[in-house]
């Protein structure tokens, strides 16, 4: 292979392409090529007196870039303003200075590495590095391309002696040219999680803790809207990345300071949620206050800026128009359920007692979320029992119609410990008290909890509901497919027919003549197989209902077949779909003949309860965690989720193996629309694990 690249180098030196490696742009003049007196092509002393002759300039990069000796790295740094500033010195730089295994050496072919590796040479690139940055000029979009690649090689770095020059940047006001190198510089502070990483918390919440312009929204004329746009718009970036940033660091400083931006910048909610997390006790104290009233900045920052109430997109509503609003609560609320400190649950519990209120307005219209949504979405995830009897009350007592009953209900399994209240759901299931969204979260809370087989026939008798009422629309799609099939024979004859025609004859009379003839038949058609279509609709819908409470059972068949064994609560992670078909067959005899998406439901369901079950045996199941981890890459968004719920229960604190295989399984959920929002769930518990069980 050291023969290859010395041949490819020598192509590189002759102008010529050799070996597949492309030849160099620039004149080609004598004695301006290497090898014809002795030099060798492979060392980076052959190359290196060649960066200062223009006419030999783009051979040498070229040859400097595949031969990857960091003794260049000077060199190139004093050519660069004499070559013109290029942004490929720049990337060669980074390049020569980032660390190699040997395996990696290997694979791109820089021979003198391929067994020991190479060593970092931040050190050598930092000081070009800080004067690439200082020398930006904003109206070069190459240079400010080269400024930002240079701040993200200092992240990477994390030497000190690129600090400063981060912090400069950041310190200034951003500009619509420079906001990419704003944005790489606050990126790279981030990085600084050892050496420096006060000084970088400190700059980043200087940052953070700027007040945002007004949102365009507030403005009344269009063009007033359009000319705010552009500076929110930097602003959003620039403290996202910030607020990113800080989330790295883990920084606890910077705990008020986010939950004061989280409410001053709601668009920017699930990086202040990612990045609280990963701050974790610290913002906990914080988001307790704020959920409680009791915080004194938070309480100014809602009187100041009135975030309390809406008062019209552009603030114009009189007083008496204005209306509540829940924002203090709902999002503390939603960060307190990841953070799985069972301690906030009286917390939780306590703020359900005041008013549920919408999170906030748009164009007039509420929200379809309350501040009551996220807490009890916050105790479904801590799944605190002490929360238990507050829940049962709540929907035991409410009336059907309140939302509170419904969201009580579903997460009440979460929290209960034992199986009180299944009659009241069974009763809820069956009866006609709501709207069929009640019915069916009592339907589940009830296969979420069971361990009673006597409440199965709950579930058969709501399925035969649907299955009876597919059977009569399959009777009627049957009685109706006689005409529909007629239709469509006379529909496609007549298609045939215009189609011919106008193969033959496309503009003439006749062709014209059928084409109007075929919008009466079209429209004919559409009305005689209206019935029939109808009817096969409704058929099928209602056995896709049948399928959900017939898959009800497989939740509780677990229950009744695993009892207390987490080995096969665990196990059901491998179950196959004809397997789980067999294992309710004593309840849905027809299960083995049901196509496999409808199995793989079951299946489903099935790891759901056993998730749950692992989840309340707590420590006595972390021998599973890193089964339910090695699953958690799984493209199915429930069963991930289950597994979610499960790990903070379970596992063993620290727990460094949960960083670790959650990355993995957020790669393997990226770019997958199914997944987008439980890998965001991933990446957040992923946060969690980072400090938790860490003094």
């Amino acid at each position: 292979m050291r023969v290859v690249i010395a041949l490819a180098l020598v192509a590189v030196s002759c102008g010529t392409k050799e070996s597949g490696t492309p030849a160099t742009t620039g004149s080609a003049t004598h004695g301006s090529g290497s090898g014809s007196s002795g030099e060798d092509p492979l060392s980076a002393k052959t190359w290196i007196p060649k960066l200062k002759d223009l006419r030999t300039s783009d051979r040498a990069l070229v040859a400097l870039e595949q031969i990857g000796d960091p003794a260049a790295i000077q060199p190139l740094a004093d050519a660069w303003v004499d070559l013109g500033r290029p942004e490929h010195v720049v990337q060669l730089v980074i390049s020569l200075a980032r660390p190699l295994t040997a395996e990696q050496a290997k694979q791109g072919y820089f021979t003198d590495y391929e067994k020991t590796g190479r060593p970092a040479s931040w050190d050598k690139a930092v000081p070009f590095l800080v004067k690439v940055i200082a020398d930006v000029d904003q109206g070069n979009p190459r240079s400010v391309d080269s400024a930002t690649a240079a701040a993200d090689a200092l992240g990477e770095a994390k030497l000190l002696a690129g600090l400063d020059a981060l912090i400069a940047v950041v310190a200034q006001p951003t500009t619509r040219k420079l906001v990419s190198l704003h944005v790489a510089a606050l990126r790279a502070l981030g990085k600084f999680s050892a050496d420096g990483a006060d000084r970088a918390a400190t700059a980043l919440v200087g940052v953070v803790s700027l007040v945002p312009p007004r949102n365009p929204r507030t403005y009344k004329e269009r063009d007033e809207q359009h000319a705010a746009e552009e500076s929110y718009t930097m602003v959003l970036a620039t403290t996202a990345a910030a607020i990113n940033a800080l989330g790295e660091l883990h920084a606890a400083t910077a705990a008020k300071p986010i939950v004061l931006e989280m409410y001053r910048l709601p668009e920017l909610f699930m990086m202040s949620r990612r990045a609280l997390v990963a701050i974790g006790p610290a913002a906990k104290a914080v988001l307790v206050a704020a959920l409680n009233g009791s915080d004194s900045d938070v309480n100014g920052l809602f009187i100041t800026q009135h975030l309390d109430k809406y008062c019209g997109d552009q603030n114009d509503y009189v007083a008496a128009e204005c209306k509540p609003v829940s924002a203090k609560e709902f999002y503390p609320a939603v960060v307190l359920g990841d953070l799985h400190d069972p301690a906030v649950a009286p917390d939780l519990v306590a703020a359900l007692k005041r008013p549920a209120l919408p999170q906030y307005y748009a164009d007039d219209q509420p929200s379809g979320t309350t501040q009551h949504t996220a807490l009890f979405d916050a105790l479904r995830k801590i799944g605190a029992p002490a929360a238990a009897v507050a829940l049962r009350e709540i929907w035991m007592k409410g009336k059907p119609i309140d939302p509170d009953t419904m969201l009580a209900i579903s997460a009440y399994p979460f929290v209960t410990r034992d199986a009180t209240g299944t009659d009241k759901l069974a009763a809820l299931a069956l009866g006609s008290a709501g709207d069929d969204s009640l019915r069916m979260e009592a339907a589940t809370a009830l296969a979420r909890i069971s361990r009673d087989a006597k409440d199965i026939p709950t579930f058969q008798k709501l399925a035969k509901r649907q299955l009876d009422a597919s059977a009569k629309f399959a009777t009627e799609a049957g009685a109706a497919k006689k005409t529909a099939d007629a239709a469509d024979k006379k529909f496609e004859a007549k298609r045939a027919e215009l189609e011919a025609a106008k193969a033959q004859d496309p503009d003439g009379a006749a062709t014209k003549k059928l084409e109007a003839d075929f919008k009466a038949v079209k429209q004919q058609h559409k009305e005689l197989v209206a019935p029939f279509k109808r009817a096969d609709d409704a058929a099928k819908t209602f056995v896709a209902y049948a399928r959900l409470f017939q898959t009800h059972v497989a939740r509780i068949e677990i229950a009744l077949r695993c009892k207390d064994d987490g080995a096969c609560y665990a196990a059901s992670i491998a179950l196959k779909p004809d397997e789980e078909a067999a294992n309710v067959a004593t309840y849905l005899p027809d299960a083995a003949t049901w196509p496999d998406d409808q199995k793989h439901d079951l299946v489903v369901a099935a790891i759901e309860r056993a998730m749950l079950e692992l989840g309340k045996q707590g420590a006595n199941a972390s021998q599973f965690t890193d089964t339910l981890l090695d699953a958690a890459v799984t493209d199915d968004p429930t069963v991930r989720q289950s597994i979610l719920l499960a790990l903070p229960q379970i596992a063993k604190l620290p727990c460094p193996q949960c960083v670790t295989k959650l990355d993995a399984a957020v790669k393997a959920g990226e770019g997958k629309s199914t997944l987008a929002g439980v890998n965001t769930e991933t990446t957040i518990l992923r946060n969690y694990f980072v400090w938790a069980g860490k003094p």
